[in-house]
């Protein structure tokens, strides 16, 4: 018997002493006080007593038939199913004893001791054999020849041999009760073999790992215990109608009522116990899930305002940048070369700055609304030129899209080198233009549409022969760096073609 701890070991003590003494002690006062105790009952009592605590036995051994068939399809507990067949044959043959017992209406044929004994015999020998059998079949393994219905048929085949075989051929079973002499030999050595298959049961639970619980395999080796008693009474009365078998009666109750919170525990409890255990830890991991999920979301906030003080911090060191080339150039206020570049320069460093500007003001750190983005750029060039600004009609369509930093960046750097190049060469003498612009965003392949009225290219233009930092630069990000696909044509005024795929980079925050 495994005992995990004394305060454990103690109750078990207490428990097991109690059953000791409710079995031992009524024993103990009829043996030593006979002129007491011992009694022979009227036959009329007797049956009416007898009936009840048989019917109660059939009731219980009926009920752990249910409770086992009832449970297997969602417990798939093949012991217990194995132990509901074997009282279901307990408590057909517990029937046929009672209706068998001297006293009452002729069960089929005439009714006498020894009947109702041969079927007491049988139904405590199946008991004691079915326990034994039951611990070497595992609760949880699934055997290949186990056919539940099957059993079922076989177990009312066994009960119908059994009714045969007393009711019609009671001669083929040695007598175990004689009118006026008692108990037969082999009635008393039939006790004791059930006796010693008790023992064999109670060492057998007592150290098995197939019971499900120390709760069950409590119950159970209490009921072996006092079935172990009710068979030794049994083995010693001389009249059907005396004290010792209502002693033997009494303990066969007491005894099914412990099988019967056995089979309970491991069919009903046991799996109710378990699920409530389960949703007990389901709800703690529930709650500590909640509880890491606000770390992560609280964290994740965090690092997404980090990235946000990133942008704007980057922004404002570009900007510083830009001020601090702005104002070296101011040392040369005569040499237009050094302002051309200065303010070719000034114009990319504020179009990088502004793809951080507008990360910085969006929710979503990696991307940005392309329509946003290319309005923005369309204001900022226009400032830049104020005078040629005002005559110059821009209308811009974009639809709504999206576009990674690693995208617009350099879509940003070839849409304001083309918008500055317009304003500063389309059209001279400040005449009034229009510029349209279009930019669309279909599956993965974005198109930009940019034309002027312009004066547009002169004749001789080669755009692969450009030595001029911005038309080289254009050409270099659009198929280079963003592997686009760029044409040109400059003959009615300037008008440009441009796609290239969106997917060249994945989202990173």
């Amino acid at each position: 018997m495994r005992i995990y701890n004394s305060f454990v070991d103690w109750k078990q003590i207490q428990f097991y002493g109690m059953i000791l003494l409710f079995c031992i002690v009524p024993i103990a006062c009829i043996l030593l006080l006979p002129d007491v105790f011992y009694k022979e009952y009227p036959v009329e009592s007797f049956v009416v007593f007898h009936n009840i605590a048989e019917i109660f036995s059939i009731i219980v051994s009926l009920s752990i038939f249910g409770l086992g068939y009832s449970s297997y399809s969602r417990s798939r507990n093949t012991q217990t199913y194995f132990l509901s067949i074997g009282f279901l044959v307990i408590g057909l043959i517990d029937f046929m004893h009672t209706m068998g017992y001297k006293g009452m209406p002729d069960f089929v044929t005439p009714n006498s001791g020894n009947k109702s004994t041969q079927f007491w015999l049988i139904s405590r020998m199946i008991t004691a054999l079915v326990f034994i059998v039951a611990i070497y079949v595992k609760p949880n393994r699934r055997y290949s020849a186990f056919r539940a219905n099957l059993y079922i048929v076989i177990s009312l085949f066994l009960v119908g041999i059994v009714y045969q075989l007393v009711i019609f051929n009671s001669h083929l079973i040695p007598d175990t009760y004689i009118h006026g002499v008692g108990l037969s030999q082999f009635k008393k050595n039939a006790e004791l073999v059930i006796m010693c298959m008790l023992v064999v049961a109670i060492v057998l639970y007592s150290f098995s790992k197939s019971v499900h619980s120390e709760k069950q395999r409590k119950y159970f080796l209490a009921a072996f215990i006092i079935c172990f008693f009710s068979e030794l009474v049994f083995a010693v009365y001389t009249s059907v109608f005396d004290v010792f078998n209502v002693l033997g009666h009494i303990f066969k109750v007491v005894a099914f009522q412990f099988i019967y919170k056995a089979v309970f525990v491991s069919a009903i409890n046991e799996p109710y116990e378990k699920l409530i255990h389960s949703n007990v830890r389901l709800s703690k991991e529930i709650q500590e899930n909640e509880e890491n999920a606000k770390v992560i979301q609280k964290s994740l906030k965090e690092k997404e305002n980090l990235i946000g003080e990133i942008f704007h911090r980057t922004k404002n060191s570009i900007e510083l940048v830009r001020s601090l080339l702005m104002i070296q150039s101011s040392d040369f206020p005569d040499d237009q070369n050094i302002r051309k570049i200065v303010e070719n320069t000034s114009l990319k460093i504020q179009t990088m700055s502004l793809v951080h500007d507008h990360l910085y003001q969006n929710k979503d750190l990696s991307e940005i609304q392309v329509s946003d983005y290319l309005l923005s750029l369309t204001q900022m060039v226009k400032t830049m030129f104020p005078n040629i600004g005002k005559g110059v009609d821009i209308q811009l369509e974009a639809n709504q899209g999206v576009l990674l930093l690693d995208t617009a960046v350099p879509l940003g750097l070839i849409f304001t080198e083309l918008l500055s190049n317009s304003f500063k060469y389309a059209f001279p003498e400040e005449t009034k233009g229009k510029i349209s612009i279009k930019f669309r965003i279909d599956g993965d392949r974005s198109y930009l549409e940019y034309k002027d009225n312009g004066v547009g290219l002169p004749t001789s233009f080669d755009f692969n022969d450009q030595k001029k930092l911005g038309l080289s630069l254009l050409k270099i990000i659009a198929e280079k760096q963003m592997g686009g696909t760029l044409s040109i044509d400059g003959t009615q005024g300037f008008s440009l073609q441009f796609d290239f795929p969106n997917n060249l980079y994945k989202k990173r925050v």
